[in-house]
């Protein structure tokens, strides 16, 4: 895609989103509502001026080129900047419109976002959500997302950041458990316990547990009879007695004060985690963006506030 700059048409880039979307030139031009020769022309146009090939068709399929994926991410974002940009110009904010491209952390997004979700959507009912559920870095720039969930420090700089609460990382283990093998009272008493750690996915290795000021800021490598790749399925095995684990709070704080997990070295808990609600820059103006933001803001606010018991319930 190089030499001099090309002009290009709005209404051939839309398609050419639609169709990388979709995955298929009929079902573009149903959603698109022309005939499907159009769709195909446009793309051919579109491919002869950028020159290099977009997509690579078979009878049964569709799929991106390198140059293809790379140019979408890029075009979808500036047809929803266009949108936006349109929605302030026609004061529109109080109604936002379009697809809002959320990126949510495995456990945190099902336990602690996707439960907010039926709420948002009944308030901004012309906003489609469009959620990715993923443990990977996810460049919210190059793949044309508008809103993420990080935990931690945030270092990209083209990126705003708005806390959203602190997570404490808390070892636990079930009464029953605990009956069987004894209570650790300090982490070299973690040696003798089966302690379930959760692995990374993309190499199988195993996470090492931080210890917080009391322990020096020391680390441990968990050792036990099960691994797991998934912070739920580690729930539910250490809630079912089988070992010790160390978890988020927002998946255990409940079960401590309910009594069917018990809290173990709290004296040697680290830092906690801090977790956000980060957008980029480019997308502050976004009516869209700006009530998802401010409307997950709220709602951990108003649970911060509430009583213990309510947050409970």
């Amino acid at each position: 895609m190089k030499g001099r700059p090309v002009d290009l048409d709005l209404r051939t880039l839309a398609t050419f989103v639609k169709v990388s979307e979709l995955r298929s030139f009929g079902r573009a031009a149903q959603a698109l509502g022309i005939t499907q020769s159009g769709v195909s022309n446009a793309i051919k146009r579109l491919e002869a001026q950028l020159g290099t090939a977009l997509l690579l068709r078979t009878t049964r399929s569709v799929s991106l080129t390198v140059d293809g994926e790379a140019f979408f991410h890029r075009c979808r974002q500036v047809l929803a900047d266009l949108a936006d940009a349109r929605q302030v110009l026609t004061g529109a904010r109080t109604q936002p419109t379009g697809i809002l491209r959320v990126s949510l952390p495995v456990s945190f997004g099902r336990l602690k976002i996707v439960p907010l979700l039926g709420a948002f959507q009944a308030r901004y009912p012309r906003v489609e959500l469009a959620v990715g559920i993923t443990d990977r870095f996810v460049d919210l720039v190059g793949e044309g997302v508008d809103v993420a969930i990080r935990f931690g420090a945030l270092e990209d700089s083209s990126l705003i950041a708005r806390p959203l609460l602190k997570a404490r990382r808390r070892i636990v283990a079930a009464p029953a458990y605990l009956a069987r093998h004894g209570r650790p009272a300090v982490p070299a008493d973690l040696e003798r316990h089966n302690c379930l750690p959760l692995t990374y996915h993309e190499t199988g290795r195993r996470r090492r547990w931080t210890l917080g000021p009391a322990a020096g800021q020391a680390t441990f490598t968990p050792r036990g009879s099960m691994a797991f790749n998934d912070g739920q399925a580690l729930y539910t095995a250490v809630k079912a007695g089988f070992g010790v684990g160390q978890m988020h709070g927002y998946f255990v704080d409940e079960d401590i004060a309910a009594g069917s997990l018990v809290a173990l070295l709290d004296a040697f808990e680290p830092e906690p985690d801090g977790v956000s609600i980060v957008y980029p820059q480019s997308r502050h103006l976004s009516p869209k963006v700006r009530v998802f933001v401010d409307f997950v803001l709220g709602a951990f606010k108003r649970s911060s506030s509430a009583p213990a018991a309510l947050r409970a319930g």
